[in-house]
């Protein structure tokens, strides 16, 4: 009775009901979307981060998932669909479509000014910056704080690491988390086989795709 009371409160605000929805686990999530038209959930999903829309339509039954698709933004609509085409234990089925890429010819002004105009993004995909050659491909990545601390004017590929650490779409979960953690990463560009950016895989999302569902909820006391 509390939840529905609580639910029924964060409607009125559509950008705090989609953050709710995120941090609800997948059953209770499903439980509550049924109970919703296709439009609603659409207008739920379209305030929420890609890898998690993607999810959760994956939890709707299948008779409605297509109906749900169809109402999305056309934008949204086909990074979700790109996304679906991954097994979610992977690196691409975990990774989410918001990052910070820039020309390495651009400077280190213009990439603070993306990360200011960037209000959508989840704050975890803006603690790295990408550099991207001529081409499309990534050249190198830079860490928020370094590009705070260096001169506006410099340009990206005179301080952009070089020898990023990266993964294949198809990595396993162990295979991302061993090396977040052996590089202290908070984020992990996913490449293409031509070495293209699909998308980065965020911290918070591997240790949540690592760690067992029982120990979330003891944490949190439930049974």
């Amino acid at each position: 009775q509390e939840q529905n009371l609580l639910l029924a409160q964060v409607h009125t605000d559509p950008e705090l009901e989609a953050d709710v929805f995120e941090e609800l686990d997948d059953d209770k999530k499903s439980q509550l979307l049924n109970t919703r038209s296709d439009q609603d959930i659409a207008d739920v999903l379209s305030r929420m981060r890609t890898d998690d829309v993607a999810d959760t339509v994956m939890d709707l039954p299948q008779s409605r998932r297509r109906k749900v698709l169809d109402l999305l933004p056309p934008s949204q609509n086909k990074k979700v669909l790109s996304l679906l085409g991954y097994h979610e234990a992977t690196a691409g089925g975990l990774m989410g479509t918001d990052y910070l890429a820039l020309p390495e010819e651009q400077s280190i002004a213009d990439a603070i000014e993306k990360v200011r105009a960037a209000t959508t993004h989840q704050p975890e995909a803006l603690t790295t910056i990408h550099t991207l050659r001529s081409d499309g491909t990534l050249a190198g990545t830079i860490s928020l704080v370094r590009a705070l601390q260096m001169n506006p004017e410099t340009l990206l590929r005179e301080v952009a690491d070089t020898q990023a650490v990266v993964a294949s779409p198809e990595d396993d979960i162990i295979a991302i988390t061993t090396r977040m953690a052996d590089f202290n990463l908070l984020s992990l560009p996913v490449l293409d086989s031509d070495g293209r950016m699909l998308g980065i895989v965020t911290v918070d999302d591997a240790l949540e795709a690592a760690i067992q569902r029982d120990w979330f909820q003891r944490k949190s006391g439930h049974r």
